[in-house]
Formats: structure tokens, C-alpha cells, sequence
């Protein structure tokens, strides 16, 4: 037999801890001398003593290590058992590789929202203008050129005077999803009045205040400009105030290159108002 200090130089278990394994009832000692209370440990033993740390190094609770060396004491059972806690580590792997791929791709949208926020957002006022304008569904957002194509023609045919400054300003009311409609329309800002406009009409529009960015180049970012601009309308305590619109300053029939496209993106705000109940 051996004293449990040699046991503990040769199972590389501390002395305190073959006490604490012995309360628990995981390695009791093979023989306790009553006279002097010395501990002794029987040489197969040390087997154990090395499952113990064996388990121990693949993460296992002593409460479960206890349960596999008084359960599963043929290889044949333990086998299974280590099988079954493999398929749990490597379920427990793929759920945290899951979770890496989510944080991941938290980080990068983070970074795209660090990158959007070098736009800067303003409120400012449109005011109010008289405008000749169509309204038409479109099957898809390409389809506005031909609009400001008709309305062109009209303008130009019925020598409309446009008005100074001038905006040529697209709205975007809601889409009808059931039938794959866009809901627009385009005006120009004129003066006077006009009769027999084909199906143009002519209308007042109220000044408004708006949440503005003005965007430069082509239309490739304007998801992260209409999600800054919502952030910005939410971080300043307004909500919408009816359907956003582009003022386009520089269009695509006047400019010459995507890259010399200026947008103006409005979005009709006002403050909240805080009810009480």
C-alpha cells in the first residue's frame, strides 16, 4: 500500500485534494489507520486516480465523473458515454460557431454604421410651391425616367414656366405589394396657370420640414442613407409627416456620369407628440 503522500506524487493529486475526493466519496483511501488516522492507498488505485484526471482534463464535473467510475465501470459503457459527450461538445461547438458567425456579422453592420455616419443629416424647411406634376404605378424604380420623360414633353409643349428656384422633385408613396406596383409621382415647380396639361395636373404644395441629406454620385448606398436618416429622425424626437422625396439638383438627364448625380433626400418630419394618459 502506499501513504498518501507517495499516492500524491505518484497520481499528481495534491494531498488536500485526495481529502476533498475522499469526502465526496470519488477516491476514498483503501485503508484508514484508526491509531493514527494515516491514509494509505492501494497501488490500482492509481488507475483511477488517473481516469480521474483523464475526465477532469475533458471538462467534466466531479459530480459526473463520480456517476461515470460507479456506472460506466466497463469500458464498453464508458465508451458509449464518451461517445455521447462528444456529439454534445461538437453540437455545443457548432452552436457557438453559429454564434461567432452572428457576432461576426454584427460587427461588420456596426461598421457599416460607423462608416454612414460620416453623413450628415439636417432639418431644414421646403418651402411652399406651385407644381405641375403625374402620378403613375411603375413596375419597377427604373421606370421614372420614363415619367420625367412625359412630363418634360408637356412642359415643353404647353411652354410651362418653370419657376425660380426650381425643383424637380420626386415623391414615393407607398407600393402596392399585392399587385408589384410603385407608387410615384414627379413634379416640377413652376409659375402661373395652364389649362388642357393632357394628364398632367397643377397643385400647391405646403411648405414643409424635412429630415435632408444631400447625396452625391450614384444611388448604390442610399439603403445606409435612408437607415441613417430613420436613426437620425428617431435619435431627435420627430416621426414621419407624410411620404419622402428626392429634390434632384443635378439629374440623371443633365448629368453626364453617375458620379456627378446630386440627390437631395427628404423625409417630412415632425416633433412627437408626448400624450398623456
Amino acid at each position: 500500500m502506499l501513504r498518501i503522500s507517495d499516492f500524491s506524487i505518484l497520481s499528481q493529486l495534491s494531498t488536500k485534494m485526495l481529502r476533498h475526493y475522499a469526502d465526496i466519496d470519488l477516491l476514498p483511501p483503501g485503508f484508514i489507520d484508526e491509531s493514527t488516522g494515516y491514509r494509505y492507498y492501494y497501488e490500482h488505485q492509481l488507475a483511477v486516480a488517473n481516469k480521474i484526471n483523464m475526465l477532469k482534463t475533458m471538462g467534466l464535473s466531479l459530480h459526473l465523473i463520480k456517476k461515470i467510475l460507479y456506472e460506466y465501470d466497463e469500458d464498453i459503457h464508458l465508451m458509449k458515454f464518451l461517445n455521447m459527450q462528444a456529439a454534445q461538445l461538437q453540437e455545443e461547438i457548432n452552436e457557438k460557431q453559429d454564434k461567432i458567425l452572428l457576432i461576426n456579422s454584427m460587427i461588420k453592420h456596426l461598421n457599416a454604421q460607423k462608416e454612414s455616419s460620416k453623413y450628415t443629416v439636417t432639418a431644414k424647411k421646403i418651402p411652399q410651391r406651385r407644381v405641375i406634376y403625374l402620378r403613375a404605378q411603375i413596375k419597377q424604380y427604373q421606370d421614372e425616367t420614363l415619367l420625367w420623360k412625359r412630363l418634360s414633353m408637356i412642359v415643353h409643349g404647353q411652354n410651362v414656366r418653370l419657376s425660380y428656384p426650381h425643383f424637380n422633385i420626386t415623391v414615393f408613396y407607398e407600393e402596392d405589394v399585392q399587385n408589384q406596383r410603385i407608387d410615384i409621382e414627379v413634379q416640377k415647380c413652376i409659375s402661373g396657370d395652364y389649362e388642357n396639361l393632357q394628364e398632367a395636373n397643377i397643385k400647391i404644395e405646403k411648405e414643409q420640414t424635412v429630415a435632408s441629406f444631400i447625396y452625391e454620385g450614384n444611388y448604390n448606398k442610399l439603403s445606409e442613407v435612408n437607415e441613417t436618416l430613420a436613426r437620425w429622425i428617431l435619435d431627435n424626437d420627430y416621426e414621419l409627416n407624410g411620404s419622402p422625396f428626392n429634390i434632384y439638383h443635378i439629374s440623371p438627364e443633365e448629368a453626364n456620369e453617375a458620379a456627378n448625380l446630386l440627390t437631395e433626400i427628404c423625409f417630412p418630419i415632425k416633433k412627437k407628440t408626448n400624450i398623456i394618459g
